[in-house]
């Protein structure tokens, strides 16, 4: 193995006007329960497209892109188990140095799990974020009962209960349609665009719905038979999704949305605010998920990624989102070709992925 660099290539910003550009970094030193990482896949995201367009979450320069990433260990602290020469998937919401966009990344040992050799690195690094914003939305914010282990042998006390994903479609849609299947419940309703419908109900909708129908209220009421108590927002679009939900629940339904919420739709976002200003019937509860919380529960710390996550890849029973990966002959050019296509909402259903190193 080559050996490792005192500095490193990173994209990102190095002051607040400077645009996405590509800049060193210090190669820093893992402490005692972490791990040095050579980033050989990323993500890129809308996350990171805010980031860009609206200086989402930016408040120190340099400042770092990327949360998303699939490396290979080239060093590790005494107390982690992973080793040198494996290679590891993250979710790595971090300060600069865990950043994922960059040739190397120092992670917590609670923020990677091994890949599995049954899943292609590009494969990989489109999963981590996703899947646990839906399992923490589901379990943490909803507060769904925490299953043991998926897939789980117990029915849930809601197994029937309708549950209803906005935006199913998209990334974090697939992998809380396949969580809630795993878990137990089988009246799971995916409102997406009519073309992903075959491939949600293999995920386990069992009613699909699109969103573009002119009476998708009437339809989703008829769904559910009555408001829906359980809904998932993916999408968090004030006028797009939010505004929709709004009329189909009612007095003991619990709403978690992703945040920021976006206003202006798919590829014309004008701006992204911290929680909706849609009116909702006295009585809702709303739920603005903040995935970057998920470890303040101890249980989803210490296994979502380290353990659940890789098991349930390397098992099959989670399916990786379908990924396009960028082409262009430097970093910079391949994040700066994904966030274009990002702005011009030209993903729908995949995951855009870049190699970071050779």
């Amino acid at each position: 193995m080559s050996s490792i660099p005192s500095k490193h290539l990173a994209i990102g910003f190095t002051s607040p006007n400077s645009g996405v550009v590509s800049f060193d970094q210090p190669t820093p030193e893992p402490s005692h329960d972490e791990i040095l990482v050579r980033v050989l896949y990323a993500s890129v995201s809308q996350f990171e497209l805010w980031q860009v367009d609206f200086g989402l979450i930016v408040t120190d320069y340099p400042h770092v892109l990327g949360i998303n990433l699939l490396g290979e260990v080239v060093k590790a602290g005494e107390d982690v188990d992973v080793k040198v020469g494996e290679k590891v998937l993250s979710f790595s919401f971090a300060p600069t140095a865990g950043k994922a966009l960059q040739e190397y990344a120092v992670l917590s040992k609670w923020k990677v799990g091994r890949l599995p050799s049954n899943v292609s690195p590009q494969e990989a690094v489109s999963v981590p974020d996703n899947f646990v914003t839906a399992y923490w939305s589901l379990f943490g914010n909803i507060k769904l009962p925490v299953p043991s282990e998926l897939p789980s042998n117990l029915s849930p006390a809601e197994a029937t209960t309708p549950i209803l994903v906005w935006g199913a479609g998209g990334s974090t849609g697939q992998y809380a349609l396949q969580v809630l299947r795993l878990a137990g419940y089988t009246n799971v309703i995916a409102v997406a665009s009519s073309r992903h419908h075959e491939f949600l109900r293999s995920l386990g909708a069992a009613i699909t719905l699109d969103y573009k129908s002119k009476d998708i209220i009437e339809q989703v009421l008829k769904a559910a038979g009555g408001p829906v108590k359980y809904v998932f927002d993916t999408i968090a679009d004030e006028e797009h999704s939010l505004s929709h939900i709004a009329k189909f629940v009612a007095e003991g339904s619990q709403v978690a949305y992703l945040i920021p919420v976006r206003v202006g739709g798919q590829g014309a976002v004008q701006r992204v605010k911290p929680q909706t200003d849609t009116s909702f019937p006295s009585g809702v509860e709303l739920l603005p998920v903040r995935t970057a919380y998920y470890q303040s529960n101890e249980k989803f710390k210490d296994e979502l990624q380290p353990k659940i996550l890789p098991e349930l890849l390397a098992s099959g029973l989670i399916t990786p989102n379908r990924i396009r990966e960028i082409q262009g002959a430097t970093l910079l050019d391949r994040v700066k070709e994904a966030l274009d296509i990002l702005r011009k909402g030209e993903v729908s259903g995949e995951r855009l992925v870049v190699r970071v190193s050779a």
